[in-house]
C-alpha cells in the first residue's frame, strides 16, 4: 500500500524504513522542517511537504502514519480518517483518554483501520515472559514490578520535556509498561501514584505508578528520565511458585540513541533487540496482515485508549496525592 509519513524524526525515519520493508511504498513524507521532510523523502522517491494536514488528503496515500508530538495526534487522525486514510499512530493515542475516545470513534465512522504502535506486546522478551506467566511457571501471579527509562528526550523544541504537552515520562515512557501488564494479567481497578519533576538545573522526570489490577495482583511501574546516559528495562513477576525476571543489563539487549544536531540529549531512544527480526517489524507485519484482511492486531485502539487512561489516573492521583479508582 502507499504510505504517507507525518513526521520525519526519529520514528518517522523508523517506520517508514519498516513499512517498507513490509512491502508497502513511501510516497509522501510531512514535516515542520522541510530538511527533514526531504531528507526522508528522498531515499524513496517520495514527495516532501511542509503541511501534514495536506497529506491526509492526498489521493496516492492510502495509509498514514502519525509520528507527530502527542497532543496533535487526534487531529491528524480525525482527518485521515475522513479521508478514508488507515493509520499507523505512535503511542500514546492522545494526551486524554477523551481525545482517544473521539480518535477511535472518528475512525470507525470512517470503517479505516487504525493501530497504535504499543511496540513492547512484540518484545520477545515480555513475550516470553507473558507467555511463562500463562504456562505457570511462576504459579499464581501476585505482584509485578518494571522499571524503564534513562536519560531524558528532547524532541523538537524540547516537547517532551513539557508536561502539558508529552505528560512526561508516565505517559511517553510507562505507558508501555501500563499496557503490557493490562495485556499480559488484565484490567486495571486502582491506581496510585508518586512523582518527581525538575527542570533545573538538569531535567529529572521519575514516576512510581502502583495497581491493583481486578485479579488482585499488584503491580509497580517505575519510569524514569534521570540517567544521565543510556537506558535500560527490567521486570520482576512474583508467584505462587518462584520468580520471573528480565534486566536488559544482563542480557543480550543493545540500546540505540540518535541524537540531534546540538545539545547532549537524545530527541528519542529507541530500545533495540538482538534477535533477527525486531519487535518494531514484528508490530508493522501484524498491522499489514490486518490491512490485507487476515486476522485482528495484537494491539486494538481500545488497547490503547486504556493505556491513556490508566496514565491519565496517574497523573491525577500524583498531582492529588489520592489513589484514583477506574
Amino acid at each position: 500500500m502507499n504510505i504517507g509519513i507525518i513526521g520525519c524524526g526519529v520514528m518517522g525515519e523508523l517506520h517508514a524504513q519498516l513499512a517498507a520493508e513490509c512491502g508497502h511504498r513511501i510516497v509522501a513524507c510531512a514535516d515542520t522542517s522541510r530538511s527533514k521532510a526531504d531528507g526522508l523523502a528522498k531515499p524513496y522517491g517520495a514527495e516532501a511537504l511542509e503541511d501534514g494536514m495536506s497529506l491526509t488528503s492526498r489521493p496516492d496515500v492510502e495509509v498514514v502514519v502519525i509520528n507527530t508530538p502527542t497532543p496533535t495526534h487526534g487531529k491528524f487522525i480525525k482527518a485521515a480518517a475522513e479521508n478514508g486514510k488507515h493509520i499507523f499512530c505512535e503511542k500514546p493515542l492522545g494526551r486524554t483518554a477523551a481525545e482517544c475516545e473521539e480518535a477511535v470513534k472518528a475512525a470507525k465512522s470512517a470503517g479505516v483501520k487504525l493501530f497504535v504502535g504499543h511496540v513492547v506486546r512484540y518484545f520477545h522478551e515480555f513475550e516470553t515472559l507473558k507467555g511463562l506467566v500463562e504456562a505457570g511457571k511462576a504459579g499464581k501471579p501476585g505482584f509485578v514490578k518494571t522499571y524503564r527509562g534513562g536519560m531524558a528526550p528532547q524532541g523538537e523544541g524540547g516537547w517532551f520535556r513539557d508536561v502539558a504537552q508529552s505528560g512526561g515520562v508516565v505517559f511517553d515512557c510507562s505507558i508501555h509498561d501500563l499496557d503490557w501488564i493490562r495485556y499480559a494479567f488484565g484490567e486495571v481497578e486502582r491506581v496510585f501514584c508518586q512523582t518527581v519533576h525538575e527542570t533545573q538545573p538538569d531535567v529529572i522526570d521519575y514516576a512510581m505508578v502502583t495497581l491493583r489490577l481486578k485479579s488482585g495482583v499488584i503491580a509497580q511501574v517505575i519510569g524514569t528520565w534521570a540517567h544521565p546516559s543510556g537506558f535500560r528495562v527490567k521486570a520482576e513477576i512474583c508467584g505462587s511458585r518462584g520468580v520471573l525476571q528480565f534486566d536488559s543489563a544482563e542480557t543480550a539487549v543493545e540500546t540505540h540513541m540518535r541524537k540531534t544536531a546540538s545539545g547532549d540529549a537524545p530527541s528519542v531512544i529507541v530500545p533495540g533487540s538482538p534477535v533477527d527480526k525486531s519487535p518494531y517489524l514484528l508490530e508493522w507485519e501484524d498491522f499489514t496482515k490486518w490491512l490485507s484482511g487476515k486476522g485482528e492486531p495484537r494491539v486494538t485502539p481500545e488497547d490503547a485508549v486504556s493505556a491513556v487512561r490508566i496514565a491519565e489516573a496517574a497523573l491525577e492521583s500524583a498531582k492529588t496525592g489520592a489513589p484514583v479508582t477506574l
